[in-house]
């Protein structure tokens, strides 16, 4: 029986897009340390190419010397506030006009200041007046208490020229902002990767590209291959081209030493397959194994090959029924990490 294992392109580094930009995502260029509760007028005035018109009208610029941690990115970042569905507002320039239709990424970082009595949402939007929200594009609820990044694609529906960005809630919340840039999205497919046969593996890219090119010419979502080599994907979006590569490498001697795990056992004590016991004919330079119920919680786990399972936690029985295993060894004879997961039948 053929076996297909799939490898999925995960999205990997991502890289400062060339050409267009948002002119100051980071906010620097004031000679401002702390500036706290400043008026929209007051910041547009101390931030180049940031311009501030939320209702709110308390917007902040800090440094590492306001006590709140340091800039993400650079010297500076942006503190905005909300109050019972008044909020701050601010819009940073583009340096050319967003095309619509096109597909863009924005990365952006956030870290909560404060926040009383109620969620809060950031907002992301795009707009032709430095005075306007605009279309939103994308919001996000859980805030971070640290820096945390936060990446989204999205196509403008008009030639926007600002970045705009919005909090709300319903009672009070003070939010850090730091680092908006566009991107090109990054792409990869894993480490290289060892088979003891390379038949039907199938190289499966993600669905958040416009376009794909492998290196045998097609232009789908997966190619599957059939021996060892290097492999390449290219993947577009927007004006974005970004490629990554694998190589799949073939040895026989991760076939002599693959473990086998029965699918079923029944501790009855009855003398016959009284434990769950994974046989393998080599020695392990690794071994990590353990076995769950069906609400995720720990009924079995070993590191060491030589170690069964009796139908036992903690020196109870546990009922007849299904429970999943996650196995993860590496063998002396072959280098490689190894990965198993399936299901377990015990039988009373």
């Amino acid at each position: 029986m053929k076996i297909q294992l799939v490898l999925l392109v995960f999205a990997g580094l991502s890289f400062p897009l060339s050409g267009q930009q948002i002119l100051n995502g980071s906010f620097e260029g004031s000679n401002l340390e702390c500036g706290i509760d400043l008026s929209n007028a007051e910041f547009t005035n101390a931030v180049p190419q940031v311009v501030g018109f939320g209702e709110k009208n308390e917007l902040d610029i800090m440094t590492a010397s306001c006590n709140f941690g340091g800039a993400q990115n650079g010297v500076h970042f942006v503190g905005l506030k909300a109050k019972a569905g008044i909020t701050d507002a601010i819009g940073l320039e583009l340096s050319e006009p967003l095309v619509p239709g096109q597909n863009y990424t924005v990365q952006f970082h956030e870290k909560i200041g404060a926040l009383n009595n109620a969620p809060v949402r950031l907002s992301i939007g795009v707009t032709n007046s430095p005075t306007s929200h605009g279309e939103l594009v994308f919001s996000v609820f859980d805030l971070g208490a640290d820096w945390t990044k936060h990446e989204f694609q999205f196509s403008p529906p008009f030639n926007a020229t600002y970045i705009t960005v919005i909090i709300e809630t319903g009672g009070e919340a003070w939010v850090f902002v730091d680092h908006f840039s566009l991107i090109c999205p990054g792409i990869y497919l894993g480490k290289d990767t060892t088979y003891c046969e390379v038949e039907n593996v199938v190289l499966q890219a993600s669905g958040s590209f416009d376009s794909y090119l492998w290196n045998d010419q097609s232009s789908g979502l997966e190619i599957n291959i059939q021996e060892a080599g290097l492999y390449w994907v290219e993947a577009t979006i927007g004006n974005c081209t970004v490629r990554d590569s694998i190589r799949i490498f073939e040895d026989a001697l991760i076939c002599t030493c693959q473990i086998y795990l029965p699918n079923s056992f029944s501790p009855n004590d009855d003398g016959i397959n009284d434990q769950w016991q994974p046989l393998g004919p080599c020695e392990m330079a690794e071994y990590s194994l353990r076995v769950f119920d069906r609400w995720g919680g720990i009924v079995f786990q070993s590191d060491r090959l030589e170690d069964g399972w009796n139908g036992q936690k903690n020196g109870l029985l546990v009922p007849s029924g299904v429970y999943i295993y996650l196995l993860s060894y590496r063998s002396e004879v072959v280098g490689g990490i190894q990965q198993l997961a399936g299901e377990v039948y015990l039988v009373r």
